[in-house]
Order: structure tokens, then sequence, then C-alpha cells
């Protein structure tokens, strides 16, 4: 088997064992877990998945070219106060609701700008920019709002999150097109294929004619267009624009991205992993905790499915 045999094998088994831990886990919670086959419960990991399936996404895209963003959940903060400030403007709903999304999903494309600037013109690597930015822009939403929240939303705001079409809830709705949507862009568009060519080796990429740094921009912008929707998503559902919403959620969006089976060196990643990964994530907490597990011991669980999923990716680089 070649190199390429090789990897692909190998990055098919790990998301293969995700989705089969997934599902003996859930089958097993479902049976043996108190509470957690109850319908509102399986609803509400449902809605909760959709935040981390988002932020998850927009981060593998970032991964497979073997960079990181930090900056993704100041973006759901940031996007969450200013989005609501215009949401509280006077004037009409629909048109409140208009503008403000307007503003949350411009904020996380031009975070993502930013980013991407940082990082294709002055060379500063991934993990050090958007930890910068991270810092500027969270820093930034508690000073503006001097840590508080804001309330008022307009109802046709709150039923982004809150509403229900057809039976299913608006998140999941959302969620799903989106998903929907860029796994096609990277599975099946010229994008798609240089964002794998650029996070395999970036020197032979520049060499075929593909446009390395536009290809790096677009990535960091994605991760801020997915990151902005997040937070609209979960503004709406919460019914308050705050300056710290979803700030304990980076570790999650990291486990799920890399126990979706993405190689945290680049070149190797799909949105279905990303997927299975996520949604294990939420049960696995949402599990746990109707278990009584303390909150540092569900964090060790999930630290130890990371290092044993690097590990797959070690043993991938010593049979090449």
């Amino acid at each position: 088997m070649n190199k390429s045999g090789i990897q692909s094998y190998l990055f098919s088994s790990v998301e293969r064992m995700s989705v089969a831990f997934f599902i003996v886990y859930f089958i097993f919670s479902l049976f043996f877990i108190e509470g957690f086959s109850n319908l509102v419960n399986l609803r509400n990991i449902l809605i909760q998945c959709t935040y981390l399936i988002l932020l998850a996404c927009g981060m593998t895209f970032v991964f497979i070219n073997g960079g990181i963003d930090f900056s993704v959940t100041a973006t759901v903060g940031l996007g969450s106060i200013l989005g609501a400030r215009v949401l509280t403007l006077n004037g009409n709903p629909m048109t409140m609701t208009f503008l403000g999304v307007l503003v949350m999903i411009a904020i996380g494309i031009v975070i993502g700008s930013i980013n991407g600037l940082i990082v294709t013109r002055l060379k500063i690597p991934s993990f050090i920019a958007t930890m910068a930015t991270q810092l500027i822009f969270s820093g930034f939403a508690l000073w503006y709002t001097e840590s508080a929240t804001i309330g008022g939303l307009p109802e046709p705001f709150l039923f982004i999150g809150r509403g229900v079409f057809l039976g299913i809830p608006m998140p999941i709705i959302i969620m799903t097109v989106l998903v929907i949507v860029f796994a096609y862009i990277l599975n099946h568009t010229v994008l798609g294929r240089f964002i794998f060519a650029v996070g395999t080796n970036h020197r032979t990429s520049q060499i075929s004619g593909i446009p390395v740094k536009k290809t790096i921009f677009k990535l960091f912008v994605i991760s801020g267009l997915l990151a902005s929707i997040s937070s609209i998503i979960m503004t709406s559902r919460s019914g308050v624009g705050m300056p710290a919403m979803g700030k304990n959620m980076l570790m999650d969006i990291v486990a799920a991205v890399v126990i979706g089976g993405t190689a945290v060196t680049g070149g190797e990643g799909s949105i279905l992993g990303t997927v299975t990964g996520a949604v294990l994530i939420i049960v696995l907490n949402n599990s746990l905790n109707l278990l009584g597990v303390e909150w540092y011991i569900i964090n060790a669980l999930k630290g130890t499915m990371i290092v044993l999923v690097a590990l797959l990716g070690v043993f991938r680089n010593l049979r090449d």
C-alpha cells in the first residue's frame, strides 16, 4: 500500500472507530442511564449539538490546513453582544432582526479575515495569531458591556433559536443545511481540493500553482462565518446577548474535530467525522452529567480520547 493509501485507510479507520463507539455508547446510554432516553433530554441534546457542530466544522477547515483558530469563542461572544445591541434598537422587529443577523455574520467574517491576513501576510503561526485575537476580541466584548447581558430581543429573532418548522427545531434545520453545504464545498469543489493540497504540503502546492495564501485566508473566513452563525443560534435560544457566550466551548470544539478523525498535522479530515465527534462529545457530557460525574472527570475522559486518537496519528506517521 502506498503512502496516500496508508493515510486514507488509517484516517478512515479513525472515523469508523468514532462512529462505532458513538453507536455503542448511545445505545448503552438509552438503556442504562436514567433520564437519558427522555424525549425532552434527547431534543436538548440535538439542539446543543447544533452549536458545537457548526463551530467544529469551521475549525475542521483550519485543522486540515494544519492550523487552529482559538478566536471562534471570542467571535461567538462579540457577535452576541454587538448583535444584541442592534437588535434592541428602536425599529420594526423584522428590520432589526435582519440588521442584527447581518451584523453578527459580518463580525464573524471580519474576525476571520483579520486572522487570515495575520497568518498569510504577517506569517505569524495561527496558534499565536488566533490566541491574540481571542484575547483582544473577548476582552473588548467584556469591556463594551461591562460584563453585563443584553435582553429584550425581538420575537422574530428568537424564532431562529426557539422556533419549529414542520415539527423540527429551527437550529437543527439551519445546522443540517450548513453541514451539507460545507461538506459539499470540502469534498466536491476546487476550493476543497486546494484545501487538502495546501494542508498536505504548502511548498508543493505553491509550486503547482495553487493560490496558497488565498486558500488559507478563505479557511479562516469560513471558520469565522460558522462561528457567527453559531452565535446567532445561541443568542436567539438564550434570549440575551452575552459577552462571554461560548467561552468554555473551545476544548469541546477541538475534541470534536480530533475525535472525528481530522489530522492535527493537516491534509486529512471530513465534515462527517467532525459531526460524529461533536455529537459524541455532547452525548458524553449529557450522559455523564446525568450520572453525577464531576466535570473534571468528564474533561479527563475527553482528554484521554484525544490522546488515543492522536496516537493513531503517530502510528500513521511511523508507517509512512
